[in-house]
């Protein structure tokens, strides 16, 4: 019996370890950092959010990230890429957030987590201000723009101006903004609702070891 646990302990072992160092993930892309991301993206006006985490492997952890790329011109994109456990660690309470952006306007980039699409909001390229009652107005976008805010995951949400003066007093002082209910993020009840798979697999399950083994061997050889 003891033989069989040795055995068992080392071919949980080696398949950790042949997932996390595979040397080239199929040609998923490595990041170490922000900066590394914006090389990999093209074009402006465009809004990346972070749409998911996931990590594979028992020793050696391998973490993913998946972004969606909203263009302003033209439909959205999807990118996954591998990177480092601080990188994880870093962007974790952002998900579902805008954590990079590039502007029309001399290619100027920022990295302060801010609600998805906020750089669309307040661009009369894309939308104008309506009055909604006496002193609020919230933006609308154009009719041919209309697609957007389901690409963002919006749900609900419609910002106000008042809410535009925090996310741009945010983004000048580099300080993440959540959104004025703490809608988005990791703690987000809209980020949850639009991009669930991350927190699908958080949710405790009774383990069935065949099917464990079954999909850890599918993950680790089969492509």
């Amino acid at each position: 019996m003891n033989k069989f646990i040795t055995y068992g302990i080392l071919l949980l072992i080696y398949l950790g370890l042949s997932k996390s160092l595979s040397p080239n993930e199929f040609g998923i892309k490595y990041i170490q950092n922000e900066q590394a991301l914006a090389e990999l993206i093209s074009g402006s006006t465009i809004s990346v959010v972070l749409t998911d985490i996931h990590s594979t492997g028992f020793i050696i952890k391998t973490f993913y990230h998946k972004y969606k790329i909203i263009y302003g011109f033209q439909s959205y994109e999807e990118l996954i890429i591998r990177t480092s456990r601080g990188f994880t660690n870093q962007l974790k309470p952002y998900l579902g957030m805008s954590v990079f952006r590039r502007y029309r306007e001399d290619n100027k980039e920022s990295f302060t987590p801010l609600p998805p699409g906020s750089i669309f909001i307040g661009d009369k390229s894309f939308g104008n201000w309506q009055s909604k009652g006496p002193n609020k107005k919230v933006w609308r976008f154009f009719r041919v723009y209309r697609q957007i805010p389901t690409f963002l995951g919006w749900k609900s949400y419609i910002p106000s101006l008042k809410e535009y003066n925090e996310i741009t007093k945010h983004e000048k002082s580099k300080k993440p903004y959540h959104g004025s209910n703490h809608e988005f993020g990791i703690k987000g009840v809209i980020t949850q609702t639009s991009f669930p798979k991350y927190f699908e697999r958080k949710k405790p399950d009774h383990i069935n070891f065949k099917s464990f083994f079954k999909n850890l061997f599918k993950e680790n050889f089969i492509k």
